[in-house]
């Protein structure tokens, strides 16, 4: 499932009440619990779209603009210490999923100009301000840190802004909507300004203690796997869900849940012939249930077709499998 460090969440909250949004309208968002690290997305995503549609436009550009580098744990204190502000960026691409686990980070460098884009599918109201408040975090993250204000190129966001002016007195520079990817572009020379607390062994030191975060958090994610697995056996018999089903179930988008799969290695058909190869034999092992009964209860229409699946996993029919037993 997808989540997001609570510290986001929190000053999301802690906003909207100063904006003046009813504390009612937050249901079971307000109070919230302050000693959670993570939590699932959907929770930061049901208050941006409460606050969306109760506040003035834009919340994600306010949003954004309190945010800073206290609010995001190792990595914050990482980009404090970098030796310059492009590092900001490179460590944003390479421990983002500290932060959050829906999207994904690129970062396009040549000669002249470097730029972040953010991919995240946008399945509900509220991940557009997902998408518009790290990109002004960014900025107020690289003032934080080097002491100085740096202009963007450009800015583009996928989606339609209602009142784009905003954005663009904010960044000063062109501000794009329904562009073809959500992107920030810099000037390569003016990211190459050092930061105030450049240090390389403490950044080093934080960089290190961030990947043994990354593999606690992949630790958790194969927990995601065990979760479909979990459904795909459950649901077999009465005829395996696709990936969109188990996504909305999970409260993950299709892509997204593909995409995370892909980089573990698999793939969704992986997992479907992977659970039915398990079931066939844990039920020719230890059933007397006919050959038939078991293509039905593995998800196969006709036992032809089972059978050659079986023959191709093992190098047996299922027939001859029971025998060698």
């Amino acid at each position: 499932m997808p989540f997001v460090s609570s510290s986001i969440y929190i000053k999301a909250i802690e906003l909207a009440l100063k904006e003046g949004l009813p504390s009612k309208l937050l249901g079971c968002h307000y109070p919230f619990n302050k000693s959670n690290t993570y939590v699932p997305m959907t929770s930061l995503l049901e208050v941006y779209e409460i606050a969306e549609e109760n506040l003035s436009p834009n919340f994600g550009l306010r949003q954004g603009k309190q945010l800073n580098s206290n609010d995001y744990g190792t990595l914050g204190l990482s980009w404090k210490t970098c030796l310059e502000a492009s590092d900001v960026l490179r460590n944003v691409k390479r421990y983002m999923v500290l932060v959050t686990n829906d999207g994904t980070i690129d970062i396009h460098e040549n000669a002249s100009s470097i730029t972040l884009t953010l991919d995240r599918d946008i399945y509900r109201k509220g991940i557009k301000t997902t998408i518009e408040a790290p990109f002004v975090m960014l900025l107020e993250v690289i003032k934080e840190v080097t002491g100085r204000q740096v202009k963007p190129i450009k800015v583009c966001f996928k989606h339609s802004i209602s009142v784009l002016e905003d954005f663009t007195d904010y960044f000063r520079c062109p501000v794009y909507s329904n562009a073809e990817e959500n992107s920030i572009t810099f000037d390569a020379e003016t990211l190459k300004i050092s930061t105030i607390k450049a240090d390389r062994f403490i950044h080093d030191f934080l960089t290190q203690r961030m990947d043994e975060e990354k593999k606690e958090l992949s630790q958790k994610e194969d927990e995601l796997t065990e979760e479909i697995n979990k459904i795909l056996k459950e649901s077999m018999a009465s005829g395996i869900p696709s990936l969109t089903q188990i996504g909305d179930y999970l409260g993950i988008s299709g892509r997204t849940l593909r995409r995370r799969l892909s980089d573990r290695d698999l793939t969704f058909r992986d997992l479907v012939q992977k659970n039915r190869k398990e079931t066939a034999i844990s039920l020719l092992s230890n059933s007397s249930q006919s050959i038939g009964e078991i293509a039905f209860l593995t998800g196969f229409s006709e036992q032809s077709a089972f059978n050659r699946a079986f023959k191709k996993w093992t190098g047996q029919t299922p027939n001859d499998y029971r025998k060698s037993l």
